[in-house]
């Protein structure tokens, strides 16, 4: 029996040596790739700040995010703060993006592991994409996918439709816009992007309506590739920050099947927000 007992320490003395030896070598590399994961999701959560730089703030035990459209921490374009709610079967973390006015500017779920098909839908992104779609794309002949946007110059509102030609230089220009740079954005638009004869002659000779109109094309993106859950909170604040049953445009609509899940990111990400928002003495007042 002693040795039984003896035999069974030394096999969980090696096994727990082993664990440890594993974890020593790997912890740095998780790190590594928490970090770059959350990077990512600031970016996202601050579409503005995507090119430039964020800065690491703690106040009242909050660590938060400043992000700054340029590398030299110039133009200040809002905060990113981490929101954590417990759902029906796991803890939910979000990024959230706040511009300096106190509305939400975007958001990205870093961790969730939510009952599949109804939890999870809070990271589900509605295609709007049909069969016959599919099907064209299968065989070659599907046509590039189009964006319908809006926009006003001095003849007053604009309707366009762009079809999205190249959608790795989608990304260029994306990067581009973030930075603001108008000539970048020029030059590559008329690869990125596919538009009517006629339209082109007009937007692609004008600068800063090309700009514009690239701005617009990766908003409407963006949007799309938003799960439609979290695209709800995108431009509210706080005060809005609560969950109904009913379609609504004031405040969150819950996910049939996942209210749990919905109420765990909406009131972790209001909590948030209210403590960034003691945390900075108070977001600016927008003037009439």
């Amino acid at each position: 029996m002693i040795r039984l007992v003896g035999v069974l320490a030394l096999i969980t003395f090696v096994a727990a040596l082993g664990l440890g030896f594993v974890y020593q070598k790997t912890a740095p590399k998780i790190e590594q790739q928490r970090q770059i994961t959350d990077e990512l999701a600031m970016r996202t959560a601050l579409p503005e700040a995507a090119c430039g730089v964020f800065v690491e703030r703690q106040a009242d035990s909050l660590v938060y995010y400043e992000g700054y459209r340029y590398a030299d921490t110039t133009g200040f374009v809002g905060y990113v703060v981490r929101a954590t709610g417990r759902g029906y079967s796991s803890t939910i973390e979000t990024m959230v993006g706040v511009d300096p006015y106190g509305r939400i500017a975007g958001l990205k779920i870093t961790h969730e592991q939510e009952t599949p098909g109804l939890g999870t839908r809070i990271e589900e992104v509605k295609s709007t994409k049909t069969v016959l779609d599919a099907i064209k794309e299968l065989i070659g002949q599907g046509r590039p996918p189009r964006v319908a946007i809006d926009l006003a110059d001095s003849s007053g509102r604009i309707c366009l439709e762009v079809g999205i030609a190249d959608p790795n230089a989608c990304a260029c220009v994306d990067t581009l816009v973030a930075s603001e740079d108008t000539a970048g954005v020029l030059a590559i638009v008329p690869k990125a992007f596919c538009m009517a004869p006629e339209d082109s002659a007009v937007y692609l000779c004008n600068p800063p309506l090309a700009f514009e109109v690239a701005k617009k094309v990766m908003q409407k993106l963006r949007e799309q590739r938003t799960p439609w859950f979290l695209q709800q909170f995108i431009g509210k604040r706080k005060a809005s920050l609560l969950v109904v049953a009913e379609k609504t445009d004031t405040y969150i609509q819950a996910i049939t099947g996942a209210t749990i899940s919905s109420a765990a990111v909406t009131s972790s990400i209001r909590e948030a927000i209210a403590r960034l928002e003691k945390a900075i003495g108070g977001f600016k007042e927008e003037k009439p």
